[in-house]
C-alpha cells in the first residue's frame, strides 16, 4: 500500500488509460497515488452481452514488461481470441483488465477526486472525505466521464423518457418496451441488437442515407504492393490510419483546424464487421432520418421526424435513447477548479497540450479523448493508451529530475515494490 500522503503525482481515474499511465510509472519508479474505482465504466455503464468494438490486437493496456497483454491472458485461461478475426466481449476485456490492475497497480484508491488547484507551480486535491492531497503533477485520465452528447432536440424530454447510451448496464426494464435509438455507429447498432434480444421493438434513427460498416478481415495473403500502400495498423487498414496509430506525435504539428477535424472525423460512426448479421431482420432500421421536434405525450414520446425526401413522419416510442456520441468539454470537468482552468490553453473548449500530453499548465495531463485533437484519432480507443502512457511518464520522470533531488529518485514507491 501507497503510504505517501503527498505522492509527487496524482493520476485521476482507473481505466485502461489511468491503469497503464500508473503501470508505467511504478516501473520508472515515480512516486504516485491514483484515484479512481478501477474499470468503473467498463464494468457499471456498458450492457451486458456487449463487445468491444476495437479488435484483440488493439485492446491491451501498457504494460513495461510486454507481458501481459489481452492475448496472454486469454490464452492463460482458455479463452478464444483472435488479433483481429474474432470480437472481444466486454466480460472478457474487463476481467483483463482487473488481472492487469490486481497485479501492476494494485493500490488504486476507491475515492473520487473533488476539486483540483493549483497555486505556486504546485497542485492541491481534494478526496472526497476530508484529504486533501499536494502534488507536483496531476494525469487527468477519467476517460468519457461528464462527455455524453444529447442533441438539444432531445432536451425537453424528461429523465424517464430520454436517456444516453453509456447509462445502461442492464437493459431487461425495455423489455417489452417500444425504443428508438438515435445513431448510426457502433454504439447505437449494438445497443440496438442488444435491445432487441432482450425482446424490445427497436428502430434505429439514422440521421445519414447509407450505413457504414468496417470490413471483415479477409484472411487472404496480402501482395507486397497492398502491404506497402495500405499498411495494416491496430486501427484499420491505410497509410492515414497506421500514421495515427505509430506517429501520434508528428499530429501534434499540424494547423489546428485540420487537427480538430480529423480527431473528430477519422473512423466516424461505422459498425464492427460482426455485428451486422445481429441486425438483420431484428430490428427497424431507419435510414436518412432526423428528429426535427419532441413532445411528451401521456407517458410517452411524439417524434417528428423527416426523411431524406423532406417527408414529415409522426412516430411515438416508450424511450428514447441517444447513441450520439462524446464530445469533450473542459467546462464540465467539474473537478478542476475554474481559476487553474483560467489559466488552460485551449480550442473549442478542449485543452492544446505540448510533448508528453502536458497542458499549458506545467505538470497538468490529459489523455484519451481530451487528447485526440492533440495527438489525433488513435486516442480516442484503448490502442492510444500505451503511446499515451509512455509519453506521459517519459515527460513526467524528466520534469522530476529537473525538480528533485537524485537521491529522491533512486527511491522507489512501495507500489513498484509490491508490482
Amino acid at each position: 500500500m501507497n503510504n505517501h500522503s503527498n505522492p509527487r503525482i496524482v493520476v485521476i481515474g482507473a481505466g485502461p488509460y489511468g491503469l497503464s499511465i500508473a503501470a508505467r510509472m511504478a516501473a520508472a519508479g515515480i512516486d504516485f497515488r491514483i484515484f479512481g474505482k478501477p474499470l468503473e465504466r467498463w464494468r457499471y455503464q456498458m450492457p451486458k452481452g456487449m463487445f468491444l468494438k476495437s479488435e484483440g490486437c488493439a485492446s491491451s493496456l501498457s504494460d513495461p514488461t510486454g507481458r501481459r497483454t489481452l492475448a496472454q491472458y486469454c490464452s492463460d485461461n482458455g479463452i478464444a481470441y483472435g488479433d483481429r478475426t474474432m470480437p472481444v466481449s466486454l466480460d472478457t476485456f474487463t476481467a483483463y483488465a482487473l488481472a492487469f490492475q490486481r497485479d501492476l497497480v494494485p493500490a488504486v484508491e476507491d475515492v473520487r477526486v473533488t476539486r483540483v488547484e493549483y497555486s505556486g507551480g504546485n497542485f492541491t486535491v481534494q478526496l472526497g472525505g476530508t484529504e486533501v492531497v499536494n502534488a507536483a503533477g496531476v494525469v487527468v485520465a477519467t476517460g468519457l466521464e461528464n462527455t455524453s452528447h444529447i442533441p438539444p432536440v432531445l432536451t425537453p424530454l424528461a429523465p424517464e423518457l430520454l436517456s444516453h447510451a453509456s447509462q445502461h448496464c442492464d437493459l431487461t426494464p425495455f423489455r417489452n418496451k417500444d425504443v428508438t435509438v438515435i445513431g448510426g455507429g457502433q454504439s447505437a447498432l449494438e445497443i440496438g441488437a442488444l435491445l432487441a434480444e432482450e425482446g424490445a421493438v427497436v428502430r434505429i434513427l439514422i440521421r445519414r442515407p447509407w450505413l457504414a460498416w468496417n470490413p471483415r478481415p479477409s484472411g487472404q495473403r496480402r501482395s507486397i504492393y497492398r502491404r506497402l500502400r495500405y499498411p495494416i495498423s491496430n486501427l484499420g487498414e491505410g497509410l492515414g490510419l497506421w500514421l495515427y496509430c505509430n506517429a501520434p506525435s508528428l499530429f501534434r504539428h499540424l494547423p489546428d483546424d485540420i487537427r480538430f477535424a480529423k480527431a473528430k472525423s477519422v473512423l466516424g460512426p461505422a459498425g464492427a464487421w460482426w455485428l451486422r448479421d445481429k441486425l438483420d431482420g431484428n430490428l427497424q432500421l431507419l435510414r436518412g432520418h432526423q428528429v426535427n421536434e419532441v413532445h411528451e405525450l401521456g407517458g410517452r414520446v411524439r417524434l417528428s421526424v423527416s426523411n431524406e425526401h423532406n417527408d414529415k413522419i409522426e412516430l411515438t416510442t416508450d424511450h428514447v435513447i441517444a447513441a450520439t456520441g462524446y464530445r469533450y468539454d473542459l467546462r464540465r470537468i467539474s473537478f478542476l477548479s475554474e481559476s487553474l482552468k483560467s489559466l488552460l490553453e485551449t480550442a473549442h473548449s478542449v485543452p492544446l497540450l505540448r510533448s508528453g500530453f502536458e497542458a499549458s499548465v506545467p505538470g497538468l495531463y490529459f489523455t484519451g479523448l481530451a487528447s485526440a485533437p492533440s495527438f489525433g484519432p488513435g486516442m480516442r480507443f484503448i490502442q492510444g493508451a500505451d503511446f499515451t502512457a509512455r509519453e506521459v511518464t517519459r515527460h513526467i520522470s524528466r520534469s522530476l529530475r529537473r525538480r528533485l533531488p537524485a537521491a529522491v529518485l533512486r527511491t522507489k514507491s512501495p507500489i513498484c515494490r509490491e508490482a
